[in-house]
């Protein structure tokens, strides 16, 4: 009896819990460069996926989805700096996927800045 009622109560606290991890996946999704636009850059936990369409310079390079395209500024106070070409390796055609992007307050919305890299793919042209 006291072995039914113990997994009784587990299985009520796991069943309780199961809205709260559902509600958190909902709050992380991946949008379009013109719905963060659209948002005006206040996409709250948010994904985006981006080709790097051209490199700029060391720390600048265009981003582009089907939507859109926008500069994405590698560097940032809570960001890693991610060196978008060097004499090695230019990362024009790679797949990034990126979090939490922020307008940078210099440029407005047609600049990325204070993202977190998540994943870095080569592009397959």
């Amino acid at each position: 009896m006291k072995r039914s009622l113990a997994a009784l109560v587990a299985l009520l606290l796991v069943l309780a819990s199961f809205p709260c991890f559902s509600q958190a996946e909902e709050e992380i999704r991946f949008i379009t460069v013109q719905e963060w636009l659209d948002a005006k850059g206040e996409c709250g936990k948010c994904l985006l996926l981006l080709k790097i369409k051209e490199v700029l310079n060391p720390v600048l390079a265009v981003g582009a989805d089907e939507t859109g395209e926008v500069n994405l500024y590698s560097g940032g106070e809570t960001s890693i700096i991610l060196e978008f070409g060097n004499e090695e390796r230019i990362l024009t055609g790679y797949w990034i996927v990126i979090a939490n992007p922020r307008y940078n307050e210099f440029e407005g919305t047609v600049e990325m800045a204070d993202w977190t890299l998540l994943r870095l793919m080569p592009g397959m042209e």
